[in-house]
């Protein structure tokens, strides 16, 4: 399979990490980047997540009368919304 391009920001303790990673493993930054996304999304953490929107999903849903596309779309964004607020948290915590 053809590999795509594309951009991401990074952390810079990240990058610096990523970039002694691949000197030290004698691979690319790519494929060092490549790898840890593949060990995370293998990790269960994707699943956890969907789980978590399917039972969000379902709540909406339940006490609603949104057809399941708005419905959807609700519940992405309050996820979404509970990642910032974590995020924030990490930060503002270190």
């Amino acid at each position: 399979m053809a590999k795509k391009k594309t951009t991401v920001y990074l952390d810079p303790d990240v990058l610096r990490a990523t970039k002694a990673a691949a000197l030290t493993s004698s691979r690319s930054e790519s494929a060092v980047i490549e790898d840890a996304l593949r060990s995370y999304l293998r990790s269960g953490h994707v699943d956890a997540v969907r789980d978590e929107l399917r039972a969000l999903l379902g709540r909406v849903t339940s006490t609603s009368d949104l057809d399941e596309d708005i419905a959807l779309a609700q519940a992405v964004t309050e996820v979404r919304a509970v990642r910032r607020e974590r995020r924030a948290r990490t930060v503002s915590d270190e």
